[in-house]
This record gives C-alpha cells, sequence and structure tokens, in this order.
C-alpha cells in the first residue's frame, strides 16, 4: 500500500484553511536575529551607570566619595542590640523612591526599589529613550544573594502573630521571591527579552555583567541592564559572620576603620548594602544613537573551586582570571594597569588573591586596591558596585586607594598596593570577586 502523501503547498503561499484563514510563512530569518557566528563576537559598550550604595545613591556622589576617602561604614544600633560581636555595617540612607509610585513600589522590596533607582539612573546616563527597552532585544539580568529573603520572613512572623493568611498580603509573595529586582525592573520599564535572577554567592553581581556580556557578544539581545542587588539587613547572614567570627568587633568605637584589606590587623569584612546596574549595549546599537560610552567590555571569566563551601582553593581564582585574561588578549589588550580586587580583609583570602595575582602578573603588578575598606562588602551587589567603582576610575584616570591599609601584612607583600590617592592614566582595567562555594567572576574593561 501506498503511504498517504500529505499534499505540497505551493511555494510561497498559505494554504487555505476553514473560514478562509491563510496560514502565513514567514522566513526564520524574518522574525528571529541571527546570533554571531562562533569566535565572532559582538562588541559590547558600557553606556549607563546606575548605583545605590553606601556611600552615594548616584554616581556623582559616589565619585566624590572615592576621590575624598569617604567612608559609608557607620555604627548599627540594631547589631549591637541583637548581641552580635561587630556593630558596624554600610547602609543605604535617604534614598527617595516615592517618584517610582506606590501602586508600583507595593511589589518591591528593598532590593527591588535599591535596583528600580540604580536602573532609573544608569537609562539616564545613558540617554536611551525608555522605548528602546520596551523590547524582545532587550534584556535584565539582576543578581542578588538573598532577594527579598526579609519579606518571606516578615510575611512568615505575621502568619504566626496572627493565625491570619489574610493579614500577610497577596505582594509578599513577588517581594519576597528571589527574581523579585529582575522581574519588578521588567514590568516597571515595560522588557519584553530575557528576563532572570541569577546567584554565585559574592561574585553575583560581576557574574550578571558577565551574563548580560555574553548575551549581547552572541547577537541574543541588543541592550541589557545588569548588575547585582542586596540589603544588609539580613539577621542571617549577620549571625554566620559574626559566628565566624569573620566581622571585625574591635572598632566598634572607630566604624570607618573597622574593614582593613590586606593590613596587618585586619579582622574580616563589614557588610553593606545596595544596587549596581550597568546598561550594556552592542557597539553599533550604541553607535547608531550617538552612545558615549564609559569603556568596552573586553573580558569575562567565571569558574568555581569545585573544592569547599567556606575555604578557597586559589586554582578557580586563577582560573577566572585567565579567561579573561584569553579573551583580553584577543582583543588586543597587552596590559592591565589596575585591578579593584576582592579584598574583604579576611585573614584567609586576601593573601591567596595576593599570591595568584603575584603568579600571574609577576613584579611589578598592575596596581591594586579594594574599595571594600571605604563601602564594606555588599554581598551580591559587591561585584556591580566593584565594577562601577571601577569604570568612574577608568574614565577619570585616577585610582582610589584601600582605605585603612596602614601596615601592609607579610602575607600580602609583593604587589602593588595603591594606600593614597593617584591620579593615573589608565587603559585598561580589571574587576574580580570570589564567594562562599568557591564562585569567582572577573571583568576587563578598556577605555572606549
Amino acid at each position: 500500500m501506498r503511504r498517504h502523501q500529505p499534499r505540497r503547498e505551493p511555494r510561497g503561499r498559505g494554504r487555505a484553511r476553514r473560514g478562509g484563514e491563510q496560514r502565513v510563512r514567514l522566513r526564520w530569518s524574518q522574525y528571529v536575529p541571527r546570533p554571531a557566528k562562533a569566535g565572532r563576537m559582538r562588541r559590547v559598550l558600557v553606556t549607563g551607570l546606575g548605583i545605590v550604595s553606601s556611600i552615594g545613591n548616584n554616581k556623582d556622589t559616589v565619585l566624590r566619595s572615592l576621590r575624598e576617602n569617604r567612608s559609608g561604614i557607620e555604627f548599627v544600633p540594631e547589631m549591637k542590640d541583637l548581641g552580635f560581636r561587630c556593630h558596624v555595617g554600610g547602609r543605604v540612607k535617604d534614598l527617595d523612591v516615592a517618584w517610582i509610585g506606590r501602586r508600583t513600589l507595593l511589589s518591591m522590596s528593598n532590593v527591588a526599589r535599591f535596583a528600580a533607582a540604580a536602573a532609573s539612573e544608569a537609562v539616564q546616563d545613558a540617554k536611551l529613550l525608555p522605548d528602546a527597552l520596551k523590547s524582545p532585544r532587550a534584556a535584565v539580568v539582576v543578581g542578588t544573594c538573598f532577594g527579598g529573603v526579609n519579606e518571606i520572613a516578615k510575611a512568615e512572623r505575621v502568619l504566626q502573630e496572627t493565625r491570619n493568611p489574610l493579614r500577610v498580603g497577596g505582594a509578599s509573595l513577588v517581594r519576597g521571591m528571589h527574581s523579585t529586582a529582575a522581574a519588578n525592573l521588567a514590568a516597571w520599564l515595560g522588557v519584553q527579552g530575557r528576563v532572570y535572577s541569577l546567584c554565585s554567592s559574592f561574585a553575583t553581581g560581576a557574574d550578571a555583567i558577565g551574563h548580560a556580556y555574553e548575551m549581547i557578544g552572541r547577537g541574543t539581545a541588543d541592550v541589557c541592564l545588569c548588575g547585582g542587588a542586596d540589603e544588609s539587613s539580613m539577621r542571617q547572614a549577620w549571625g554566620c559572620l559574626d559566628n565566624w567570627g569573620g566581622m571585625p568587633g574591635s572598632r566598634n568605637d572607630e566604624p570607618e576603620k573597622a574593614c582593613r584589606p590586606y593590613d596587618q590587623d585586619r579582622e574580616g569584612p563589614v557588610l553593606s548594602e545596595g544596587a549596581g546596574i550597568l546598561l550594556l549595549e552592542s557597539r553599533d546599537h550604541a553607535l547608531q544613537r550617538g552612545a558615549h560610552p564609559y569603556a568596552e567590555i573586553v573580558g569575562y571569566g567565571s569558574s568555581n573551586d569545585g573544592f569547599d563551601m567556606f575555604n578557597p582553593s586559589g586554582e578557580g581564582l586563577t582560573e577566572c582570571i585567565r579567561q579573561a585574561m584569553a579573551a583580553g588578549h584577543e582583543r588586543g589588550v597587552r596590559r592591565i594597569d589596575y585591578i579593584n580586587a576582592h579584598g574583604t580583609g579576611t585573614k584567609v583570602h586576601d593573601p591567596l588573591e595576593v599570591r595568584v595575582i603575584r603568579e600571574l602578573f609577576g613584579t611589578p603588578s598592575p596596581l591594586i586596591s579594594s574599595t571594600k575598606g571605604l563601602a564594606g562588602h555588599s554581598l551580591g551587589a559587591t561585584g556591580a558596585h566593584e565594577a562601577i567603582f571601577t569604570l568612574l576610575m577608568l574614565r577619570h584616570g585616577f585610582v582610589a586607594p584601600t582605605l585603612n591599609l596602614e601596615r601592609i601584612a607579610p602575607d600580602c607583600e609583593g604587589v602593588s598596593h595603591v594606600q593614597s590617592l593617584r591620579e593615573d592614566p589608565l587603559e585598561a582595567v580589571m574587576s574580580f570577586n570570589a564567594g562562599l562555594g568557591g564562585a569567582n567572576a572577573c571583568l576587563i574593561f578598556r577605555k572606549p
């Protein structure tokens, strides 16, 4: 028996359907943009910056803080009241978000509000028309370590106290979900492309930027808002770090001197909060509209130690930086002028970073500083914050020092530490971060 053969449709025509409806055939290329060919990544530019942090709620204030060594670390009464050894932290102050609108704010946790304020500044800074984001070719990648965990805790507390589910409030669900920052930005700005959150511990912010860079480079988006956001009022995080002895407790009366990366008397990181958002565009998209970019992203590396949840091996960080440097080399980068290192002020990780830098760069190394002594450790936002700090230094030709680095620890010697403000023309700069569980991320920026 002959198998039934479906009737072939005439080329270029749609088959008649019931009711006279025609099925319209489109070529694949008519509605799906062609991705970049393998090995031919599109060039990606940073065209806008937005920031909410302990050292300022906009890039101009942050720039002044970097130049003038204005610390954002202060006494936090709640930490003392709860019995923690460390009583200091970096908090966002005087942030006005009323302009966002009451209805929109109902679905936003503090993390989402921080991200919204930073994203708004980034879009305005880039002079990007709002309609450019209302497209399937626009994306949002905003990472966070804890998301809206405080909202979940609040809802649980209300339920336990009232025994009435109606008192919890429906909006607590979207305020508490891990993707609350990314999802709220998409709904608020009308973004129709890829929208999600990611988490890689304290490398989150840098990985979000790197992920957006790869997305645009491969042709799946033309523009992307990316970065990280977190709030420091997570008692769980405070408690864990304090119990490990991982937060400074001897300088509660001198908050601005508490975090001391690479210093002989370092005791650990100081937690802070906020959001850092970068607007990335393909080079063609940016130049077509006459944008004035801060930098081109020329390298990104991401890796894991695969070793231990708490103690880093150093091998993953080495691999991560090598990946970024190899990508940068393909783009013509032959020298790194400055490195904004992770530099948390811990006894274990600071010397490990120094060892990795010595092995990779030799002597003399690029100029090195950590900005955590100034702004604190903002968890999932720290990679984005430090990328923005680094980009501001690149544009304005200076290097901010490691605050409180008075006596370099013997196990942190052998690299070019910056202990006071330096005015230096910079061409290519690096920022890297590492986190619990062995996460590592590295970004390289070059003047456009």
